[in-house]
């Protein structure tokens, strides 16, 4: 063909009835929808929990005495474009110690009833405070290859074994193991 042929011809993208070409695979991948999972790193029932035995020392001193074991685990929110496996491999490889700790990713139904003999408190620092643990943990699993964007949030979770009130556990909570200024917190019956 010659360079006067050629130019006379016209280029599909000058043609409005011819569409350009789809991008390329590797473009359209489908978006994650933003997803959120609670990741809680406890650790192994045959190791000693200090923290539990301190956290119980303290209900004890509030006048709880019907506790009589707690367990603490450390709980990890996270949200962004996440899915089922990201969360298990964030849990995996970074924020669970799998030599000394077990973790689950906690679902969002409701707990059942269990008359008052087990409970779970949760404690987490105000959304409207920095949590400088939460932002390393961020920045740690993109290395990871979590995709971003990513928002890490840290807590902690008290399992309290034991026939005690509601009310009186929110007072002893509220006094002793979280700080109301820095602090929310939730208390339920555990399943």
């Amino acid at each position: 063909m010659s360079p006067i042929a050629s130019r006379d011809r016209k280029s599909p993208s000058s043609d409005p009835a011819v569409l350009p070409s789809p991008l390329p695979e590797i473009t359209r991948r489908p978006a994650l929808a933003n997803g959120r999972y609670v990741v809680e790193a406890t650790l192994k029932p045959e190791l000693p929990d200090v923290d539990g035995a301190r956290a119980l020392e303290l209900l004890r001193a509030a006048g709880v005495f019907t506790a009589h074991r707690v367990r603490v685990g450390k709980l990890y929110e996270l949200r962004g474009a996440l899915n089922l496996s990201h969360a298990q491999t964030a849990a995996r490889e970074l924020l669970c110690d799998c030599v000394t700790q077990d973790f689950r990713i906690l679902s969002s139904a409701a707990p059942s009833s269990n008359g008052g003999n087990a409970w779970r408190v949760e404690v987490w620092l105000k959304s409207t405070l920095a949590d400088s643990r939460g932002e390393s943990a961020a920045h740690a699993l993109l290395e990871l290859g979590v995709p971003q964007p990513l928002a890490v949030r840290c807590g902690l979770a008290y399992h309290i074994s034991g026939r005690c009130g509601c009310v009186q556990l929110e007072k002893a909570v509220n006094r002793l193991l979280a700080n109301p200024a820095l602090h929310s917190f939730s208390v339920r019956e555990d399943s």
